[in-house]
């Protein structure tokens, strides 16, 4: 039962003034999909350690960043994709609890390789992410680069805390309606008993 409801039917039961409060934790998720385009060629142009950022995308009121690595984010890391989730906005490091997924696509748009940061992980630094993300000879060209296109999308879902909400003992129009007496007295009849008579 909904808190709203809850108040109606304490409201009809003959309580004059109800008001109510609740608790709870807040999230707030969004989603980004990073496509690179021509990523072979890409990936013949961009050195070791050489990362390509997606446009800035905004949930939980923070701004965020995916960092994509085509030849690994260091040499331990040459000959993976290194993929990374970066929080862009001015907030400091650790005033953010987040989690997300980072994903692959394959070209029917479905998650092929996935990796996920488990929930609930404070954001303490610059960057999240899998350093070998996905072995350069696993991408298939058939299966994941479709036009020569790699696509990755990132769920991201930012903890807004704890929040209360208050309610007061507005009761729906419905049930206001039922208490109400008809601007007119039936004076005994009944519909059905006109009929009779006609």
């Amino acid at each position: 039962m909904s808190t709203s409801a809850l108040l109606s039917a304490l409201h009809v039961a003959g309580r004059q003034h109800v008001t109510a409060s609740t608790i709870g934790a807040r999230q707030a998720t969004g989603s980004h999909v990073f496509r690179i385009e021509w990523y072979t060629q890409l990936r013949e142009q961009v050195a070791n350690g050489t990362a390509v950022n997606s446009g800035l995308f905004s949930v939980g009121g923070h701004d965020w960043r995916i960092q994509c690595y085509p030849n690994g984010d260091t040499e331990q890391t040459q000959g993976s994709v290194s993929l990374f989730l970066t929080q862009a906005s001015h907030a400091k490091p650790g005033d953010v609890m987040a989690s997300f997924k980072m994903s692959i696509l394959d070209n029917s748009w479905k998650p092929s390789r996935t990796g996920v940061e488990e929930k609930g992980d404070r954001f303490m630094g610059d960057d999240w992410g899998r350093k070998k993300f996905m072995k350069l000879e696993d991408l298939d060209k058939e299966k994941h680069l479709e036009d020569d296109c790699l696509s990755v999308l990132c769920d991201v879902t930012v903890d807004l805390g704890l929040r209360t909400d208050d309610y007061t003992d507005e009761v729906p129009a419905a049930a206001e309606l039922a208490k109400t007496p008809p601007p007119f007295h039936l004076h005994g009849l009944n519909p059905g008993a006109e009929r009779q008579r006609t």
